[in-house]
């Protein structure tokens, strides 16, 4: 009788922690949960006034007139005092704010919390002290492709007021926790032991602890019921460990395939993909592509969709067995693409590009190179001489003795940037790990590229338009970076004509790269010749290439610096004429 009552109070004592602690969780739950939909329904006010001023933006085209300050008509329409709208570009600039007259003075809003969180997710808000007002406000942003609309309330007693939830409901789920703990208590006082050993195992779970293989249970329903979840729990965390390590094997190959690899669930969401994906799919399409979503959107890839849409009817809302697959293969921009799609059990699938140029090309690279290499060198030093033997043997007058000893300098100079170019390549390939890596500010190398060439951009008439966004800086060597796009820029004033224009542009970044295009509306190339314009002293149209100068290498060069950036990079003529150069350049390096 005594173990009985010991037992009885142990059991009691055990019992109202739980539920005290059980109560506390379920209020602290309830408390946020409330305070939560409070929380959206301010949330929601504001992203209606984000979505009024978007709208209102676009409909009165307020960006291409240049008129912000049609923005303050909207303001006053909304009627609403304590509301501040404020407009940022997606560098961070300050456009427009109704709190603020003098935008210019206002700093760069890029890294403000709810900034960073809107470019990351779409929407963010916060709570913070202004740094413009030095009030604090509640703020809601949106992010509308080309810029911010944030809408903030000041965060005043009435606010904090509107967002505390209500007490005398918390103090009513509060007294129903202790008529239902008591109850409980009442009723199940003989499972105690049982519900004892659950709690511990729970608590094990919560707290990551190894589970007791040896936890005893009574010989009852519940004891029963507990033995059951301790072997399931087993099973379920030896398979968690094993999900886990496969796909740690899964994304290490995603990440050093040369393939172009994405997964996607069975509603076309992407799961996961690697960066040459992005890249092939850019290189395929006419059209510029920001998503790898949008895979099935281009059109060569249509054979592809009626494939995944044909396997799903056929599904018939049975899982599929076996994996179907289905190949096709694409050329384009001078290069062979052959294209996988991958079904698997659950309706999910994978598509996977691959270049099978790529291998092809090198054989052909490393047969001609040295072929190349003596060929290139010969021209200018046979040159060379013999402008010095007719001066020689010749004995011509002073005039035209000068004459052919400005062409044989000349001659010696495109020598010089021959070897130049050929020392930079050899040691992008061979000692690449001696080049210094540091922050290169690329706004401010373009800059310098334009400035350099000025003399002849301005004779050949070249518009240039560059977008790169507000101080893009880059981690890498800045020698590397400069070659990709001064030898970019050379090629096209050597090669797209006269009067073109010329785009360079940041298009898209994400976790891992960011994405450049290099685009002029030139001349363009032959699809022939495309795959062979990164080879080391390939020409199109070699004698008038040699007349218009270079040696050959620059847009080798390009290939092998980006690459040492671990990046990409594709060429393909553009739908309006003139080449497309798309490539990336790694955050990791």
């Amino acid at each position: 009788m005594k173990i009985i009552s010991t037992y009885n109070r142990k059991w009691l004592t055990y019992s109202v922690v739980f539920f005290i602690f059980f109560a506390f969780i379920l209020l602290v739950f309830e408390y946020r949960h409330e305070k939560g939909i409070r929380i959206n329904a301010l949330n929601t006010r504001l992203k209606d006034y984000s979505l009024i001023v978007n709208n209102y933006i676009r409909e009165n085209r307020i960006f291409e007139e240049q008129r912000i300050e049609r923005i303050d008509s909207l303001v006053e329409l909304l009627l609403d005092p304590g509301l501040r709208i404020t407009v940022i570009g997606t560098g961070g600039t300050v456009l427009y704010d109704s709190g603020v007259e003098d935008v210019k003075s206002m700093e760069n809003h890029l890294h403000r919390p709810e900034i960073q969180q809107a470019l990351a997710e779409g929407t963010g808000t916060g709570i913070r002290l202004s740094e413009t007002t030095n009030i604090k406000y509640y703020y809601f942003a949106g992010f509308y492709e080309n810029y911010f609309v944030r809408t903030s309330v000041i965060y005043d007693i009435s606010v904090r007021d509107f967002l505390k939830p209500d007490l005398l409901f918390l103090i009513f789920v509060i007294f129903i926790l202790f008529i239902s703990s008591a109850t409980i208590i009442f009723i199940s006082d003989k499972f105690g032991e049982s519900v004892s050993s659950l709690r511990q195992f729970t608590n094990d779970v919560l707290e990551n602890k190894p589970v007791n293989p040896d936890m005893n249970f009574p010989k009852n329903e519940l004891g029963d019921i507990g033995k059951k979840i301790i072997e399931i729990y087993r099973n379920l965390n030896n398979a968690k460990e094993e999900l886990i390590k496969e796909r740690a094997k899964l994304i290490r190959h995603l990440n050093i395939a040369d393939d172009g690899i994405a997964v996607f669930s069975a509603d076309r969401k992407l799961i996961t993909k690697n960066n040459h994906f992005i890249i092939y799919l850019n290189h395929i399409s006419d059209t510029r592509i920001y998503s790898p979503e949008q895979v099935l959107e281009v059109h060569e890839f249509r054979p592809l969709k009626n494939f995944i849409e044909s396997q799903a009817g056929d599904a018939g809302g049975k899982k599929i067995t076996l994996p179907r697959t289905y190949e096709i293969s694409i050329k384009k921009g001078g290069k062979h693409f052959i294209v996988t799609a991958l079904i698997f059990e659950d309706q999910s699938f994978e598509i996977s590009i691959n270049d099978v140029t790529k291998f092809a090309k090198r054989k052909i690279i490393k047969q001609e190179l040295t072929e190349n290499i003596a060929h290139e060198l010969k021209t200018p030093v046979s040159s060379i001489r013999g402008l010095l033997e007719t001066i020689l043997e010749g004995n011509p007058d002073p005039q035209k003795a000068k004459d052919f000893l400005q062409r044989a300098y000349a001659q010696s100079r495109r020598l010089t940037e021959l070897i130049d170019d050929i020392s930079l390549l050899t040691k992008i390939e061979e000692a690449g790990k001696l080049y210094k890596i540091e922050e290169v500010n690329l706004n401010a190398t373009v800059a310098g590229i334009i400035q350099e060439l000025q003399a002849e951009i301005e004779e050949n008439k070249i518009s240039l338009n560059v977008r790169l966004g507000d101080d893009l800086v880059v981690r890498g060597n800045q020698v590397l970076i400069y070659s990709i796009f001064r030898n970019l820029v050379d090629n096209a004033i050597n090669h797209a004509g006269k009067g073109v224009t010329v785009n360079i542009e940041k298009f898209l970044e994400d976790s891992d790269n960011y994405y450049f295009t290099f685009t002029d509306n030139g001349h363009g190339v032959p699809e022939q010749d495309l795959p062979r314009l990164f080879e080391r002293f390939y020409r199109v149209d070699k004698g008038r290439d040699r007349k218009k100068g270079g040696t050959g290498l620059g847009l080798s060069i390009v290939n092998n610096a980006v690459k040492f950036h671990k990046g990409t990079i594709s060429v393909k003529n553009g739908p309006g004429g003139g080449l497309q150069f798309m490539f990336t350049i790694s955050k990791s390096l």
